[in-house]
């Protein structure tokens, strides 16, 4: 039997475009071509790890419409004849009501889950554990007043027990019969490759490689960068790259087969989509001089690519500079949205390190940091909305 793997399609409105419904649209298109390759490969069981939308808390028209889409996919699949296992995510991307109303429309062969609990498909049992976040456990008494450290601590055991209970319950339902069990999570994995989001993680639940090893498989969403890690779990990566955090990475899903538990993963493929490209230029004074020589290439890289420029330079260039013009050029050479043109500030004209630390506000000092070390906006966002996360005190 083949299963496929899929998480973070992030459907959502007001992403970097030409439109706010410009990059729902990528998203839209790419899902569709996940579906179809799916149907082709035919799988009979796709796992959904979680996080199908962007912003928990939208207005009812928008959210309307991000629920249609998702359910459209979800209805591709169940024509088919696939059975689907769906989780929610990230408190702040799935907004669990989300999750409940598209349980209620009842879509054949589609199961929805937001609590912790087992279900049996295909003489495989599937262990779901939905996505959370610090904010989940905040509330709860035993948690009220823990220094960081040990909130995190806590919360990692909480993470541990609840993959022992799944695990024992799957072995005690089945009465001792060998039956394959895989976990199906949204969370990240101490073992895993971060990235940039290396930061963005940190105080965040965590699934232990001794939590990991009581599955067969793992198959878990929430790390954008598909990967392999540990002995048994795999990361799906999101199908469409949502900002230049994503530049890099390869977008698409996983199909596993299940002689994958007996052959040692030799079995399972990563599948690549065709998603929007994101593209950074970075120019020096060369450049922008070669620029304004009118000797610069045709950016022929930046073909339907989201671009940015970021260039630093002297005083004398920058006045000679038109970012107007190399707008222009850029889109004349294909490309899809230009999302910025930005001067990289130079060190003498930024906030000295000693103001950052003594003399601002601790969300206005990590914007500064953030800018210093040249990070964009969309990673300073994410960075203060974490921030913000953490600076509220448990009740």
């Amino acid at each position: 039997m083949k299963i496929a793997h899929v998480a973070d399609s992030h459907w959502g409105f007001g992403y970097a475009g030409p439109t706010p419904a410009s990059r729902f649209e990528d998203i839209t298109s790419t899902m569709d071509w996940v579906a179809s390759r799916i149907i082709t490969e035919e799988c009979e069981l796709v796992l959904f790890a979680g996080d199908a939308f962007k912003d928990a808390r939208v207005f009812i028209d928008r959210a309307t419409a991000e629920i249609q889409a998702f359910v459209a996919w979800l209805r591709r699949l169940s024509y088919a004849g696939i059975e689907v296992i769906v989780i929610s995510g990230t408190p702040s991307h799935d907004a669990i009501s989300a999750y409940h109303l598209i349980r209620e429309m009842q879509i054949p062969r589609v199961q929805v889950f937001t609590e912790p609990e087992n279900v049996h498909v295909h003489g495989v049992n599937i262990a779901c554990l939905p996505g959370m976040n610090r904010s989940n456990f905040a509330t709860e008494a035993a948690f009220a007043g823990l220094p960081p450290h040990e909130f995190h601590s806590k919360m990692t055991e909480w993470i541990t027990d609840q993959c022992r209970d799944l695990a024992d319950y799957a072995t005690a339902y089945h009465a001792g019969e060998a039956v394959p069990t895989i976990l199906l999570s949204h969370l990240s994995f101490d073992l895993a490759d971060t990235g940039f989001e290396d930061a963005l993680l940190q105080n965040e639940p965590i699934l232990t490689d001794e939590a990991a090893r009581m599955f067969d498989l793992v198959c878990l969403g929430h790390i954008h960068r598909p990967q392999f890690a540990g002995s048994n779990v795999y990361y799906s990566g999101a199908p469409e790259r949502h900002n230049f955090g994503d530049e890099h990475t390869e977008p698409g899903f996983w199909i596993h087969d299940t002689e994958t538990f007996t052959t040692k993963f030799a079995n399972s493929e990563f599948i690549k989509t065709f998603a929007r490209r994101f593209k950074t230029i970075d120019w020096c004074d060369m450049d922008i001089q070669a620029w304004l020589d009118g000797q610069v290439d045709d950016f022929a890289s930046i073909q339907d690519a989201i671009v940015r420029v970021r260039y630093a330079c002297s005083e004398e260039l920058q006045k000679q500079f038109d970012r107007r013009s190399l707008e222009k050029a850029l889109y004349d050479a294909g490309a899809f949205f230009v999302a910025e043109i930005r001067a990289e500030v130079e060190r003498s004209e930024r906030i000295r390190d000693v103001e950052v630390t003594e003399g601002l506000s601790p969300l206005t000092a990590l914007a500064a940091w953030g800018n210093n070390q040249g990070l964009d906006a969309d990673e300073i966002e994410e960075l203060l909305a974490m921030t913000t996360d953490l600076m509220e005190e448990p009740t």
